[in-house]
């Protein structure tokens, strides 16, 4: 074996083991995810059926279904990889095994960005809706979150599109929209949280005034909301700017690989985002939270609530 050849094979080896490390996290996330699938569809059986729990039962079905066509995408890339490059060999070596493997893979690298693409977006939606609700008499904010949010749609969509253009003309490296797609989502996630965090501290200063300390359910909800809101930008943020350092420098190949990682995680966390804020708590307690003095203690009306 060469010397040349030596390098390719260890360069191919490199790929494969980030590859199964890309792999074991999505997978691992895809266990948490279907665990908490299961008891958020079990625990909405068991509560008021209304139209709230419809969509949240639609959205999750819709997000199941693709991050399992994302671990099916992941799977079976790195089987084909594997078996084309490594085990089936060619007359012409290493070089003609890997040609044979670009060529085979080729339709596996269409799957990925549509699936991830949509759970980023229900997710995205489903944080807007929380929002939306508290602000029910706010037109403003309203008009905002929907503008954000038909933005965030626009950009992701063209991404995708433009990420098959790139996988037909051989273009490997990250664009502008990969970036401006991570930083619009990123946006609407941190607006819809900061609005969240503002109708839970007027509504903690309202129960201070009233001289209530017993922390009650919807005051729990709504931290629950922040704090997971603030994990989930977090997430957002550091890809974001693995984005940024993609596109405007010059990486080696451990950024990149340290990327593919960053981008399983936050593919993991997109879907994982509605079921680890306890979606099942905010079905219909949360759908109602607007007959709770959480929206109108500003504005000096008071609708008794249970504590």
């Amino acid at each position: 074996m060469t010397p040349d050849e030596q390098e390719m094979v260890f360069s191919f080896a490199q790929s494969t083991f980030f590859n199964t490390v890309n792999l074991i996290v999505t997978i691992t996330g895809y266990g948490a995810f279907v665990l908490g699938t299961i008891i958020a569809v079990v625990s909405l059986r068991k509560r008021t059926w209304g139209r709230s729990q419809t969509i949240l039962l639609v959205c999750l079905l819709v997000i199941f279904s693709c991050f399992t066509w994302d671990i099916f995408y992941s799977g079976g890339f790195n089987i084909s990889d594997i078996r084309y490059t490594f085990v089936q060999t060619l007359p012409g070596g290493l070089v003609a095994q890997a040609e044979a493997s670009d060529r085979k893979t080729l339709a596996w690298q269409y799957m990925p960005s549509w699936a991830a693409t949509v759970n980023l977006l229900l997710s995205d939606c489903i944080v807007v809706w929380r929002a939306w609700i508290l602000f029910r008499d706010g037109k403003f904010w309203k008009i905002s979150l929907a503008a954000l949010m038909i933005a965030n749609i626009g950009v992701n969509v063209a991404d995708c599109i433009w990420g098959n253009i790139e996988l037909s003309v051989e273009i490997a490296s990250s664009t502008t929209l990969d970036w401006l797609s991570s930083i619009i989502s990123l946006i609407v996630n941190i607006f819809a949280t900061i609005l969240i965090a503002f109708k839970a501290w007027n509504y903690h200063r309202f129960m201070s005034a009233v001289s209530i300390r017993k922390r009650t359910r919807s005051e729990n909800i709504l931290l629950l909301l922040i704090e997971s809101g603030a994990i989930y930008c977090g997430i957002q943020s550091v890809y974001g700017v693995f984005i940024l350092l993609d596109v405007y420098t010059v990486v080696g190949t451990g950024f990149s690989q340290a990327m593919d990682v960053i981008t399983a995680m936050s593919i993991v966390a997109a879907a994982c985002y509605p079921v680890a804020t306890k979606v099942t708590a905010w079905g219909t307690s949360f759908s109602r939270i607007h007959e709770m003095p959480l929206l109108e203690c500003c504005s000096g009306s008071f609708v008794q609530m249970e504590p």
